[in-house]
C-alpha cells in the first residue's frame, strides 16, 4: 500500500447533504460548485474523492468546503476486494468497487479511476489514477 497521494488537481467544492463525509470516500460534483457524497451505485456524474474528514456539526453551517481530487493519485476507501488494474465506480457508500463491463449496446457505467494497489475487502484504502469522466 503506498503512503500519499499525488495531487494533480484539487478543488474547494461546498459540501451537502446530512453525512458525514470521510477521507477517501467518492462524491458527485453539483451545480454552483457543490459536491454531495456519491451513494448512487454507478454514479454516472462527474466523480472525484474526498481529500478530508467533515463531521456533520461543520456540514450542519451550510458553509463547509472541503477539498476533492478530480485527477492525479489519490487515496480511496474501497467497497469490496479490489486488484491493481481494476477500473472503480462507486457503490452506495461512497467507496470504490470493480465496474464491470457494460454488456454491448447498454448505458455506460461510470469508471472514476484506474486501481493501483490492491484492497483485500470493504474500508482499505488504495491508491487510484483517476481518470476523469470515464466510461466502461
Amino acid at each position: 500500500m503506498g503512503v500519499g497521494a499525488n495531487y494533480v488537481l484539487n478543488k474547494g467544492l461546498l459540501a451537502t447533504g446530512s453525512t458525514a463525509y470521510a477521507f477517501g470516500e467518492v462524491v458527485k460534483l453539483l451545480a454552483d460548485q457543490k459536491c454531495v457524497r456519491a451513494t448512487s451505485a454507478d454514479d454516472l456524474g462527474f466523480l472525484g474523492v474526498c481529500q478530508e474528514d467533515l463531521d456533520t456539526t461543520r456540514l450542519a453551517t451550510g458553509k463547509a468546503v472541503i477539498g476533492v481530487a478530480f485527477l492525479g493519485l489519490v487515496r480511496v476507501i474501497a467497497g469490496a476486494e479490489v486488484n491493481v488494474g481494476d477500473r472503480v465506480t462507486n457503490n452506495t457508500s461512497a467507496r470504490a468497487v470493480t465496474r464491470s463491463r457494460t454488456a454491448a449496446g447498454s448505458q455506460p457505467k461510470s469508471t472514476f479511476g484506474i486501481a493501483m494497489t490492491y484492497a483485500s475487502g470493504d474500508g482499505v484504502h488504495i491508491d487510484v489514477l483517476l481518470t476523469p469522466g470515464a466510461t466502461y
